[in-house]
């Protein structure tokens, strides 16, 4: 078995006196999606954010390519090959289609232009808008932009959180797709989704959070057929 390419140990992420996530451990090998999944406020979007260096935990490692990465800042990370897709998009509104794809490559200056084209070979809807402001675009056709953008950065492992919050299902279907086509180049994934069903269905790895803790994971599609899950998760997505 490969090496992980992403491993949590321990983490404690904690904002004054409140407990947002609990000695959380997983491992993600190179090329698996992983979901986490849970309720609001299970400490799912916490997790990702500690990863990503956006939150400093109280405790605990996150390690990545081997590397103690815990308390490096978010931009480094972004350098290396770590990139995320934040919950709510981020886009900068003001901004044209084309100058928020700039932003996402901010580090790769001779190699940026082609990463662009790239992405609007495969968001074409991007490129017929691509001198519109970003605020003017639909919330599906935003949700597309915040995740070409980060593909622009070239990353290794993709941080998506909650891509389909507040979509419609057929703009859900085609959020999906891209996650699928993106995990098929190769890119490792690691999903936040509150569509549990959805998440799980894609994934090769689940793990359920409940007050910032793991109370179920393992294979996707045996928390699928999971009794507690179902009762828990997949009767309401």
């Amino acid at each position: 078995m490969s090496e992980p390419i992403l491993s949590v140990e321990g983490l404690h992420v904690s904002y004054g006196r409140v407990d947002a996530v609990r000695d959380v451990s997983f491992a993600v090998e190179p090329g698996a999606l992983v979901a986490l999944i849970g309720a609001n406020g299970a400490g799912k979007t916490s997790i990702l954010n500690a990863i990503a260096g956006l939150v400093r935990p109280r405790s605990g490692a996150v390690r990545f390519n081997g590397r103690d990465i815990t308390r490096k800042p978010a931009y480094r990370l972004v350098k290396a090959g770590l990139v995320q897709v934040p919950e709510g998009r981020e886009i900068l509104g003001t901004l044209t289609v084309d100058e928020n794809l700039s932003l996402g490559g901010w580090h790769r200056s001779r190699t940026m232009a082609g990463s662009i084209a790239e992405v609007y070979e495969r968001f074409p809807i991007l490129h017929e808008r691509r001198k519109l402001p970003a605020g003017a675009l639909s919330g599906g056709e935003q949700q597309m932009l915040a995740i070409a953008r980060s593909l622009v950065a070239k990353p290794e492992v993709l941080l998506l959180d909650e891509p389909s919050m507040g979509l419609a299902p057929k703009i859900i279907d085609e959020v999906f797709a891209v996650i699928a086509e993106i995990r098929a180049t190769g890119t490792t994934v690691v999903l936040v989704e509150q569509n549990a069903r959805r998440a799980l269905a894609a994934a090769d790895v689940g793990y359920v959070l409940e007050t910032g803790e793991i109370t179920h994971s393992g294979p996707a599609r045996d928390l699928l057929s999971d009794e507690r899950v179902i009762e828990a998760y997949l009767g309401l997505s």
